[in-house]
């Protein structure tokens, strides 16, 4: 069993690595790399289409599918490692691992906002910077954001473009600060469970 549940292991690591270079490769010119390109998306495609077929993940501009399919091979990878340490697994400790792997999604989403925001401010820090395409990009990305945040405090055109943005930051900061001390808990929480 000991052996077995290692080999699992060591598949899972080499197939969140494959997994991993598949959707980094996927953002520049894959067609470039020919036969390696075809023979990574006939190993990875399969567990991607998976994961693509669910609706909720793919918004109008983003596809957080290879996220969800990622943070499945993670949880799989704390279960088996819990078989490997511990013998067993808890109800708590897959519940641990499932509230974790969530969080850690989160995490990524709320952080890359986070960044984009930060970097939509540097326009309007030094009044006009070059590059209008990339700040309708930035802008793309962050403005629905924004949008929710001003129809959240009901703010309306009251206040400047500058303020949403800055209240924007302000709520994804609190919400990632609030959400690891809460997760943290939840999850140690979760381990003790004796079930």
């Amino acid at each position: 069993m000991l052996i077995a549940l290692t080999v699992i292991n060591v598949i899972l690591i080499a197939y969140l690595f494959v997994l991993s270079l598949r959707i980094v490769l996927g953002w520049f010119a894959p067609q470039a790399l020919g036969r390696a390109w075809d023979l990574l998306t006939a190993v990875t495609d399969p567990y991607l289409n998976l994961f693509s077929r669910i609706r909720f993940l793919r918004g109008a501009m983003f596809d957080f599918s290879p996220l969800a399919a990622i943070l499945v091979l993670v949880v799989a990878f704390d279960l088996v490692n819990q078989l490997l340490y511990y013998g067993r697994i808890t109800l708590g400790f897959f519940l641990a691992s499932v509230v974790s792997a969530s969080w850690s999604g989160a995490r990524f989403i709320l952080l890359l906002l986070l960044i984009v925001g930060v970097i939509r401010t540097i326009p309007l820090a030094f009044r006009s910077v070059g590059g209008a395409n990339l700040w309708r990009v930035v802008d793309m990305i962050i403005q629905p954001v924004v949008t929710w945040v001003m129809r959240l405090f009901r703010l309306g055109r009251r206040s400047g473009y500058t303020q949403h943005l800055l209240l924007t930051l302000g709520l994804l900061l609190v919400t990632w600060l609030l959400g690891e001390l809460i997760i943290r808990q939840i999850v140690i929480l979760l381990q003790m469970l004796p079930i």
